[in-house]
């Protein structure tokens, strides 16, 4: 660990604990042990169901318990029962179950800390919006005031969140903000059963909480049967590409760094989860259209005259095609369209130019050019991987994007891209 990243965790650990010591002295002065408890231990629970919703990344439904903490209790209590919540979940990840003396304190307690920080300064918001605007109201509550209260959790939680990224991996602070931003639409889709919690128990007591909590069981377990169907849908798209790369030796594995490449370009470029997402796909599938195309042509190992050269051409047209007419990938068509169209309109299949071609095409577009430079192929060996930069970064204004070739230099300099293709 390094003197930064040491210095950091340990001043956001230090800042979290003294939060929840004061919220231990806070219930010592106001004796509320049993909905202390009762809300730690739904905390607890909450936390432990978490939902993956990629290789790095999870959704945690105890946003809904630490909403109506803050509503409820003084803002220390809040903070200490979200930061329990953290450091005492229990999880399963790859078949095994982690707890809290099998695995790292210490990381339990940046988590735990950081989200006391969240939940104190969202109090703390939400109680000055409060004390200012009356109306309109929810359940006594300003509405606006709870909306704040929303936005000041999740600004701080991620910007906390980001920092340590940033640490780690030693990127600038803006554009991992950027990635991280969009989850931020998870925390106020989860809102609404907290606010529910809040209602139940000061209208009818604990006994009701605890029923208004199947609900959320019963959209985790919604949300872990899509995130299933999601992973198969992927599968299959892996499986498809893989099957095309199997066509020719040389490109064996090319639609699976075509898409790492342009995964990470797009997340250096900070657009959202979903186009990232179309972005992967589309990269997968973006030759699917050489099925079209005649072995022979496609794996001859010299130049090819002007028919052959046409009927390569058409493979992004054949493979928007075939895709189009998919539900769930017509909005990868246009990227595999458009993904050999050149910035200054000399490319294929319509001579788009400039904004016209749309900016997942030319990531897409970068991403296979640099992976096609790398690779060995039928005609030639492959080049060195920083004169393939240097040619990508020559053609920036002509064959790209401008502002594509940016983001993939950063991603170079980086080494943001998992996948590294060693020639």
């Amino acid at each position: 660990m390094s003197k930064s990243l040491k210095l950091y965790t340990n001043l956001v650990i230090l800042i979290g604990m003294a939060i929840c010591a004061i919220g231990v002295f806070t219930l010592l002065e106001n004796n509320i042990w049993f909905e202390f408890l009762f809300f730690t231990v739904l905390s607890v629970v909450a936390e432990s169901l978490i939902i993956p919703l990629g290789e790095k990344s999870y959704l945690s439904i105890g946003f809904a318990i630490g909403l109506a903490a803050i509503l409820i209790f003084n803002p220390y209590v809040a903070a200490l029962i979200i930061s329990l919540g953290t450091i005492l979940k229990i999880y399963n990840e790859d078949g095994k179950t982690y707890h809290v003396l099998n695995s790292s304190f210490y990381k339990r307690l940046f988590n735990g800390s950081m989200y006391s920080i969240s939940a104190l300064m969202a109090g703390i918001a939400f109680s000055a919006v409060s004390s200012v605007v009356q109306e309109p109201s929810l359940m006594d509550f300003s509405i606006v005031g709870i909306v704040v209260l929303i936005s000041v959790y999740v600004i701080v939680n991620i910007g906390i969140f980001v920092g340590l990224l940033c640490q780690l991996e030693g990127r600038p602070y803006g554009h991992v903000f950027r990635e991280q931003i969009w989850y931020a639409k998870n925390f106020f889709a989860i809102s609404p059963v907290g606010i529910l919690m809040v209602y139940a128990f000061t209208t009818s007591g604990w006994f009701v909480v605890i029923l208004s909590f199947g609900p959320l069981l019963l959209a985790r377990y919604s949300f872990i049967l899509y995130m299933n169907m999601k992973h198969m849908y992927f599968e299959t798209i892996r499986t498809l590409s893989a099957a095309l790369d199997a066509k020719d030796e040389y490109t064996n594995g090319h639609s699976h760094r075509v898409a790492e490449y342009s995964t990470a370009i797009a997340e250096n470029m900070g657009m959202s989860p979903k186009q990232i997402e179309t972005i992967k796909t589309a990269a997968l599938l973006h030759d699917i259209g050489k099925i079209g195309i005649k072995d022979q042509v496609l794996n001859k190992p010299g130049k090819l005259d002007f028919k052959e050269l046409f009927e390569v051409q058409q493979h992004p047209e054949i493979g928007a095609n075939i895709i189009k007419e998919i539900a769930f990938l017509k909005e990868c068509s246009d990227i595999v369209r458009y993904h050999h169209e050149r910035h200054d309109g000399n490319g294929y299949p319509n001579s788009l130019r400039g904004d016209q071609i749309p900016i997942e095409a030319a990531i897409v577009a970068v991403a296979d050019a640099f992976d096609a430079m790398t690779s060995d192929r039928s005609y030639r060996k492959a080049m060195s991987k920083v004169l393939a930069i240097n040619i990508i970064k020559e053609n920036a204004g002509t064959q790209f994007h401008p502002g594509v070739v940016e983001a993939f230099t950063r991603v170079q300099m980086t080494e943001e891209v998992v996948t590294e293709h060693v020639s």
